[in-house]
């Protein structure tokens, strides 16, 4: 019986201090010169469309982790019945426009998806859907080279949509534009039920918390981020699922970099 307690104090010492060492690992995290996000999470929606339960969860996990190493003021959360589409649209514009050139900005979306559109709380059918048309000149007006739009949401991959040759030229001089999307066009996104978080953005967190530095630099760059969350995603859903990243940027761009 002593035996079993001693091992137990030891195990509990070492769980201990490998809280302690995580903790002092993202307390040192640094980021950009500033960082400027907008969080958004629907799980209960005005019309006809179904609610979810995840969302908002993974939303303010979101805002919290930025929220954590940068200056609050900077950020902008909006849940459910906050999240319709003209307080979205509204608040990137006036938080995006503080953005400098060496700054970085993030929008993050978990709620429903369809082609080609995002589904704000007050989305119906067809109208009020948040286009992925309108993130996209919400971007572009903005003045810092390194823009991160994330979403956890059903057909997701459709923001890419068909680009001209003029527009993808436009996209190419334009650095560091990164599409991080948790599915194909044709997918869904799925939930844990038990967890409450989307598995997308289950594994989203974990790589931005360094689990994703792959080769041990102290620094995750984009690739290295959607290398870690495809490849979790795929087997968590048994390839049912599979997230997406592109855009015009370097591989090898940080997004966190670690003291």
């Amino acid at each position: 019986m002593l035996m079993i307690k001693f091992l137990k104090n030891i195990a509990l010492m070492q769980k201990s201090k490998s809280i302690f060492l995580l903790s002092l690992l993202f307390f040192t995290v640094h980021l950009h010169a500033a960082v400027y996000g907008g969080f958004v999470g629907v799980e209960k929606y005005d019309g006809t469309v179904m609610n979810l339960t995840a969302s908002v969860d993974d939303a303010e996990r979101m805002y919290r982790f930025f929220g954590d190493y940068v200056d609050v003021n900077n950020l902008v959360l909006l849940t459910d019945k906050q999240a319709t589409k003209q307080h979205i649209l509204h608040a990137m514009e006036t938080l995006f426009k503080k953005a400098e050139a060496d700054d970085l900005v993030v929008f993050y979306f978990s709620g429903h998806g369809a082609p080609g559109m995002f589904c704000p709380h007050n989305v119906s059918g067809g109208k009020m859907g948040l286009w992925h048309t309108e993130i996209k000149a919400l971007f572009k007006r903005c003045k810092a080279n390194t823009k991160l739009c994330i979403a956890d949401a059903c057909f997701a991959g459709s923001i890419k949509g068909r680009a001209s040759s003029s527009q993808q030229a436009s996209a190419a001089s334009n650095s560091n534009v990164i599409i991080f999307m948790s599915s194909r066009d044709n997918e869904e996104s799925i939930e844990n039920p038990y967890q409450y978080t989307g598995i997308f953005t289950k594994y989203l967190l974990q790589g931005l918390q360094g689990n994703a530095d792959s080769n041990k630099d102290g620094v995750v760059n984009a690739y290295e981020l959607y290398a870690y969350v495809r490849r979790n995603v795929r087997q968590a859903t048994n390839s049912k699922q599979t997230p997406v990243m592109f855009g015009s940027y370097q591989k090898d761009v940080p997004i966190i970099t670690y003291r």
